[in-house]
């Protein structure tokens, strides 16, 4: 038997700057470290990142044979996911990287837009913090390539 699961996560990127990722009522955020812009690195990347956290957290929590809706502001990312390319190599690599991390789990991603003011992640994006007993205890383990770029918070 095949269990569909659907679940909606919210991304925001801080202004810090970090990212900041809801699962359900649990959140969790990361800095981004001095130095993470550049070589196409920029704002569009960090929230490709944030699309990739939040399915690193899917695949270690065994998510298997699901559905999961993500809500993010940024357009392009939604829009570069759902083509499956971006003009920025960067956010490729991480397109890339969700794409073959995701089929071997089943799990289809459908991203979706929403706008900033009705984005929960904003406040804590804005430093208005979630309740210490809903910060995500075990947050996603970070790749190799993105461990000098971001701090858990």
């Amino acid at each position: 038997m095949i269990r569909i699961w659907k679940r909606k996560f919210q991304q925001q990127l801080l202004e810090i700057p970090g990212i900041v990722i809801i699962f359900s009522d649990r959140w969790a955020s990361w800095h981004l470290v001095a130095g993470w812009k550049g070589c196409g690195r920029d704002i569009g990347w960090a929230k490709a990142v944030t699309l990739k956290l939040a399915i690193l957290w899917l695949i270690q929590e065994d998510y298997l044979d699901c559905d999961v809706t993500i809500h993010g502001d940024k357009m392009s990312v939604i829009g570069a996911f759902c083509k499956g390319c971006s003009r920025n190599i960067p956010h490729n690599d991480s397109i890339h990287w969700m794409a073959s991390s995701i089929i071997p789990n089943n799990i289809a991603i459908t991203p979706a837009y929403i706008p900033s003011d009705s984005n929960r992640a904003d406040l804590i994006s804005h430093s208005i913090l979630g309740l210490p007993s809903l910060y995500l205890q075990n947050p996603p383990q970070l790749p190799v390539e993105l461990r000098k770029f971001l701090s858990y918070v």
